[in-house]
């Protein structure tokens, strides 16, 4: 389901963008709401969205949510927003049937496609209030989630030099893999100006420092992941699992990689999964259902997906995800 155009925004209105701070498909996604509307913007993850939406109050408008996938919880905070607010989705996350039907009940405004990355999705939605060079940030956000053959980007991706492309892209994702929310926050207010990466202070120097820890990475975890069947994980502290995630699949040879990094004072494991192009299962689903049985919540993609789960069911979460790939 896509809507195609986005009404004129309202530039008088109060306006807030929540979006996830985890990629660069997230990050972009407020850059690029920002601005169209020059709204305010919120970064936020899975583990904190329920706080980050309970934060907005009657003081805002319209609020936009983009790059987070929603379940029946978050829907309970959708339905208090919309009391005050114009609400509009855009995600490209697997959305279940009846929470598609109950979002276009209430009257959120929904832009959802799976084919496409959340910042392409928002550019299209917003792109008669965008200028021509905010593309370049759209299809950052495509290469990154390796969604750049969707219908919408490959006409996008056509316009620009695509070397061009890839190196900003680059720096762009190895820098917020080192960046804390702060620098993020940053690098969003840029973007949304329209720099480049490359101009931004910081971003080329925290790329190289990432490029350099995954030569590191590369020789470590081969002696430091498990790997049950077909499926190698391991648990990290100071680095991104999506990235651990990626690195598993090569220095393993595994067909599913999974990063994770455990809050001991809470119980509980942040996952990272991603797959080969030959998995014949849909990752973000089997991650959304096996994380829900398990008291947890998750989702993502077909080949990449995330989960937050108690740490005693984390082995019984591996084991079953084992299981589905038989």
């Amino acid at each position: 389901m896509i809507v195609s155009q986005g009404s004129s925004p309202d530039l008088s209105a109060k306006v807030v963008c929540v979006s996830h701070l985890k990629d660069v498909d997230g990050c972009i996604c407020a850059a690029l709401v920002r601005c169209a509307t020059k709204s305010n913007f919120l970064l936020t993850d899975y583990g904190h969205i329920n706080e980050c939406l309970r934060n907005i109050q009657k003081n805002y408008d319209l609020v936009y949510i983009c790059d987070l996938g929603i379940n029946e919880i978050l829907l309970e905070e959708f339905v208090r927003i919309k009391q005050f607010a114009k609400l509009t989705y855009i995600d490209h996350h697997h959305l279940d049937g009846y929470l598609s039907e109950r979002l276009e009940e209430m009257g959120v405004e929904v832009v959802h496609d799976l084919r496409e990355c959340a910042s392409v999705l928002t550019f299209n939605f917003l792109n008669k209030f965008l200028p021509r060079e905010s593309g370049l940030l759209a299809s950052f956000a495509a290469f990154s989630d390796r969604m750049e053959n969707g219908p919408i980007a490959k006409r996008l991706i056509e316009r620009y030099d695509r070397d061009f492309i890839l190196f900003e892209t680059m720096l762009l994702s190895y820098a917020l893999e080192r960046a804390d929310v702060g620098l993020k926050r940053r690098v969003v207010h840029h973007l949304s100006e329209l720099e480049y990466p490359h101009q931004i202070e910081g971003v080329t120097e925290l790329a190289l420092e990432q490029a350099n820890r995954i030569i590191i990475l590369r020789r470590e975890l081969p002696n430091n992941a498990t790997k049950l069947d077909n499926v190698a994980y391991v648990e990290t502290r100071e680095d991104s699992p999506g990235t651990i995630a990626n690195l598993l699949l090569d220095v393993c040879e595994a067909n599913i990689g999974i990063g994770y990094h455990t809050n001991q004072q809470k119980q509980t494991s942040d996952l990272s999964i991603r797959g080969r192009s030959n998995l014949t299962i849909n990752l973000g689903r089997v991650t959304s259902q096996l994380a829900e049985k398990l008291g947890g919540f998750g989702g993502g993609h077909p080949r990449a997906s995330g989960a937050r789960i108690p740490t005693s069911a984390l082995k019984k979460f591996i084991q079953a995800l084992v299981h589905q790939t038989k």
